[in-house]
């Protein structure tokens, strides 16, 4: 195996071979190789314009009961256990006749007749032998027992081994190859073929010194396989695609745009208990933490990452990172973490905050130009100022020219939301009720430099014709009227704080009650 090229799902093992050719008709087989092998994506080539390739097929070797019973090391623990399965027959056996014997010695100990005394000299021999022989009986019988433990404890180590054999053996693939050779000598073949069971995701580590740096991005692949066989010291491509093996013609169909929406598996960890900010993810969820290095900025310089050997490729419809540096990756599920691009991305700073739903601030990094490298959705580990301050998701199928990704919340910024006692009340006219609603937000700045701090709220939006709500006052917000949504950008001096109001009033039916208002 010399190479393998790993996609999002599957990969394709290219394998070398030296075959010793006769004239005529060649067959040969690859063995031991995935039980995962798609047949239809086996390719075979040979170097030689002489060798002609007849057929090529795969199977599976599946290990039956009968083949692991006639394997040498099988046979060898199999004759053992007889042995000492025989042993314990015959220690059971001598146990009979000594428990029989005991009982002969116990039924008999009477002795003389009913009107005759017993000599006191026959009476001590009776005793000194009834004595010797039930000693040596117990002795017997002891002896018997202890060492019935020690071949159970053999057996048990056997049965252990022999369980181990039949466990560690997994079916195999095979390939089977056939040529005609108009020359005698060898050729060089090169075996190709899809496997499932394979793939890799990517992981990213987001790094910020400063609110006055560029983003540094490590872009890294977890690749993954249990194909059942181990890739050996293998040079490793990583694709963005997922091939296909359908042979059949394209046809033309009208090419419709549609919203995308985020898939609920690959978000719903990130939806707990957070504000809809895309990339936040709080540190006290108890999802596991990515697997990461943290390097220090004396260190960043010299570090030899594999991104130093990777060959970016980019076509039409995906990306491939050629790793230059051999792996091993086992078949164990585990998988190894790859790094396969650094980069230092441009970025804006931004303070944001949506107080209905968190009272806190957060700063936000605005990566601009995002789509020109390659990334993917995926987890990250989010750095700011060489401190780990959460996990994020970092959602990359948007349309959106700037990425959002949260570093986390600024504790020296403190955001109050309160109602307008005065101004919050309820009032009935005809057939009528009218709500009238009013909201202050404060937001403190305790930095000793200003701040420019996006700060979203919002009123309700109503889907029932006898529900109206307006607008009183948007308190200088941008407000749209779709959504109901409040937008303000301001600035904050250092150790100040800076207020915003809105109100707004709802009129409904006086026979109906509204529950979320």
């Amino acid at each position: 195996m010399e190479e393998v090229t790993v996609y999002l799902s599957g990969a394709e093992v290219n394998r070398k071979a030296k075959a010793n050719l006769v004239v005529g008709k060649n067959e040969f087989k690859l063995t031991n190789l995935s039980p995962y092998i798609q047949p239809n994506s086996l390719q075979i080539k040979v170097n030689n314009r002489k060798v002609t390739v007849i057929s090529a097929s795969s199977e599976v070797n599946y290990w039956s009961k009968n083949q692991m019973n006639n394997r040498p090391e099988v046979k060898a623990i199999d004759d053992s256990i007889k042995e000492l399965e025989f042993q314990l027959a015959i220690r059971n056996s001598k146990r009979k006749v000594y428990n029989e014997e005991k009982s002969l010695l116990q039924a008999n100990k009477k002795l003389g007749g009913a009107n005759t005394g017993v000599d006191i000299e026959d009476l001590m021999d009776a005793a000194d032998f009834y004595r010797e022989r039930m000693t040596n009986i117990e002795t017997r019988l002891l002896d018997i027992a202890e060492s019935e433990k020690e071949i159970h404890k053999k057996l048990e180590a056997l049965h252990s081994r022999r369980n181990h054999l039949f466990n560690g053996v997994k079916n195999t693939g095979e390939i089977t190859v056939k040529l005609a050779s108009k020359y005698r000598g060898y050729a060089n073949i090169t075996v190709s073929y899809m496997v499932n069971n394979a793939g890799w995701t990517p992981f990213y580590d987001i790094r910020a010194n400063s609110i006055d740096e560029p983003v540094d991005l490590v872009y890294k692949a977890k690749v993954q396989q249990n194909t059942g066989a181990d890739w050996n010291n293998v040079k490793l491509k990583l694709s963005t695609g997922n091939p296909s093996y359908n042979n059949t013609q394209p046809v033309f169909s009208t090419w419709y745009l549609q919203y995308y929406t985020p898939s609920s598996n690959n978000r719903k960890r990130y939806d707990k208990e957070r504000p809809k900010v895309q990339g936040y993810s709080p540190m006290e969820d108890e999802e596991p933490q990515l697997e990461s290095v943290t390097v220090s900025s004396d260190d960043k310089a010299e570090s030899n990452s594999t991104a130093n050997y990777t060959t970016v490729t980019q076509n039409t419809i995906n990306t491939t990172f050629d790793i230059a540096i051999p792996y091993t990756i086992k078949s164990d599920k585990k998988g190894e973490l790859v790094e396969i691009q650094n980069y230092e991305l441009p970025v804006e700073y931004e303070y944001f905050a949506m107080p209905r739903l968190d009272r806190e601030a957060f700063l936000l990094a605005k990566i601009t130009e995002w789509g020109n490298y390659n990334l993917l959705p995926g987890d990250a580990n989010i750095y700011f100022e060489n401190t780990f301050v959460g996990k994020s998701y970092i959602e990359t199928n948007v349309a959106n020219d700037t990425l959002d990704v949260s570093l986390g919340r600024d504790k020296s910024i403190v955001i109050e939301r309160n109602k307008i006692k005065d101004f919050c009340k309820n009032s009935s006219f005809g057939g009528n009720k009218k709500s009238t609603r009013g909201y202050e937000i404060k937001v403190h700045n305790n930095k000793s430099v200003p701040i420019e701090i996006k700060v979203i709220d919002q009123i309700p939006i109503s889907t029932i014709k006898e529900i109206e709500i307006s607008m009183i006052e948007n308190g200088g917000a941008q407000y749209d009227a779709t959504t109901g949504k409040l937008t303000w950008t301001i600035k904050v001096p250092a150790n100040a704080t800076q207020k915003i109001q809105y109100k707004f009033e709802v009129k409904y039916p006086k026979d109906k009650v509204i529950s979320n208002l």
